[in-house]
């Protein structure tokens, strides 16, 4: 797909899509799915996608679909010639199994893939966002991409496995030098209810220029939702 998008119809920014969203380079799959609105702009989307897969925003990112790259551009960061406040999903005329790359954190470079499973009519969509499915935890930031993904989840079960023996042993391991997710993280957790909590927070934020620009984390945004 490397042709410009055509100009939007009503009708494709009334309607809406079911997305597939999996991470590359990472096996079993983490992976979510989503309905979105055609009139949803690239900068809303980013924020779909952070929350929907549970990234904390901290980091750059860049959507690369029909031969372009698009994102928002902060100062020191990359530039992009196209305001991704004002470009919507509908703005593109996709079919069913066309993809896409959604890339969030250029050191770590977590690369993932986005079909379009299903284009929907409006009468099929919700008011906003809606998480349908997901599989597995999504990765702790700054763990290092996919590879450092593998190696420090290996190294979080020989601690955990280690630390329970010591435990029964009546061994104190609170001031074990480990990171601190090693103590919380799982990696087949998938909340859907959760998810759709912060999705619907999110549609309050929608056009909120403060949210669509912000960068460092959601707490300040999700603080009176279940955390």
């Amino acid at each position: 797909m490397t042709q410009p998008p055509a100009a939007s119809t009503p009708d494709r920014l009334a309607g809406g899509y079911q997305l597939k969203i999996h991470l590359l380079g990472i096996s079993p799959q983490i992976s979510r799915r989503v309905l979105v609105r055609g009139d949803t702009t690239l900068a809303e989307l980013h924020h779909i996608f952070q929350v929907a897969m549970g990234w904390e925003n901290w980091h750059l990112h860049c959507f690369h679909l029909w031969g372009k790259d698009y994102g928002l551009s902060y100062a020191g960061g990359t530039w992009y010639a196209d305001d991704a406040r004002r470009v919507h999903l509908g703005d593109f005329p996709w079919r069913v199994n066309d993809k896409f790359t959604y890339t969030y954190d250029f050191g770590d470079y977590w690369q993932h893939q986005v079909r379009v499973e299903k284009v929907l009519p409006a009468t099929a969509v919700p008011t906003g966002p809606v998480c349908l499915s997901g599989r597995r935890a999504c990765p702790p930031e700054e763990v290092g991409g996919p590879r450092g993904y593998d190696q420090r989840t290996l190294d979080q079960f020989s601690w955990a496995y280690e630390a329970h023996d010591r435990l029964l042993a009546g061994e104190d391991i609170r001031e074990d030098d480990v990171p601190t997710w090693f103590w919380t993280y799982r990696p087949e957790h998938f909340d859907k209810d959760q998810v759709n909590q912060k999705l619907a927070k999110l549609y309050q934020l929608k056009g909120n220029p403060d949210f669509l620009l912000s960068q460092g984390g959601y707490d300040y945004f999700f603080a009176d939702l279940i955390s």
